[in-house]
């Protein structure tokens, strides 16, 4: 190997292990257990299975697991659960895609006021009393 070929092999390893530095979430929680996490946070709050809520919870909830945010997880899956009964309440039926778009706005007006609400200690006080 000429010394240009080693110098480029370096680089380029070192620009894989900068790769995946910054793929990792800073607080080292791992994806996958981020994931197990949201599905058992969904499941507590009842937001079905195989349905448009569940696939936003999961998304949600997952991210907010990963940024080291377990209280905020919990708040986004209570979110989703409302999100579903208000888009039903509204007559959307669950397997049409107004049913989805209506949950994704629902969250994200629900998850806004959560986010911009949180005083860390895990009480949402944007609705405290």
């Amino acid at each position: 190997m000429t010394k240009t070929g080693l110098l480029a092999a370096i680089a380029f390893g070192g620009l894989i292990v900068g790769a995946t530095a910054l793929a990792t979430p800073p607080n080292g929680f791992q994806p996958a257990a981020a994931q197990v996490r949201a599905e058992q946070s969904c499941d507590k709050e009842g937001v079905w299975p195989n349905s448009a809520a569940r696939e936003l919870c999961l998304a949600h909830v997952t991210r907010a697991y990963e940024w080291g945010e377990p209280a905020l997880a919990k708040q986004l899956a209570h979110v989703a659960r409302e999100a579903r009964e208000s888009c039903m309440n509204e007559g959307f039926r669950v397997e049409t895609a107004g049913f989805r778009d209506c949950i994704g706005r629902e969250i994200d007006a629900r998850s806004d006021l959560l986010i911009l609400g949180d005083d860390q200690s895990g009480d949402n006080v944007a609705t405290a009393q």
